[in-house]
């Protein structure tokens, strides 16, 4: 999995766009959402892992995403579905691109039980890659900054 950070610094490189400010917030939540509410359970106690696989899956967030949606008031639902969708998705784009040493994540699951990947690093490599990220958006927003200023 790549780690918390690099999902949000993905999520802020693609929401820098005006048309975000209103709901980006509600698009960094999807980035992370699927390791929300995973990881936790798994960490405290590891031998919830087999039970928390199903739970990081597209099916299981796009039933998350709908119901979690309806906790708003009307007018809202229909952005809110959408943005968090699309921070889950770019969260298990980047997912995708990881390698396990066993079983990765059930993408199709309940309706197949075989993994898939593309294997272009480990689940360790993004954390090697935070200062990068950090850095990055340090410099960026203080180039904006200096910009806006002049």
């Amino acid at each position: 999995m790549p780690d918390l950070i690099t999902h949000s610094a993905f999520a802020y490189a693609l929401t820098r766009s005006p048309r975000f400010d209103r709901f980006r917030v509600i698009f960094y939540l999807g980035t992370i959402l699927p390791d929300l509410i995973t990881r936790p359970f798994y960490i405290i106690n590891p031998h919830l892992y087999p039970y928390t696989v199903a739970v990081h899956t597209p099916l299981f967030m796009i039933l998350f995403c709908l119901l979690a949606a309806e906790f708003f008031v009307e007018p809202l639902r229909k952005p809110v579905r959408l943005y968090l969708l699309t921070g889950v998705f770019l969260h298990f784009v980047l997912d995708f691109f990881q390698r396990h040493i066993e079983t990765g994540y059930l993408w199709l699951f309940p309706f197949s039980w075989k993994t898939f990947e593309i294997g272009l690093f480990w689940p360790e490599t993004p954390l090697m890659l935070t200062p990068l990220w950090l850095a990055l958006i340090a410099v960026y927003e203080a180039i904006r900054l200096l910009r806006k200023k002049a």
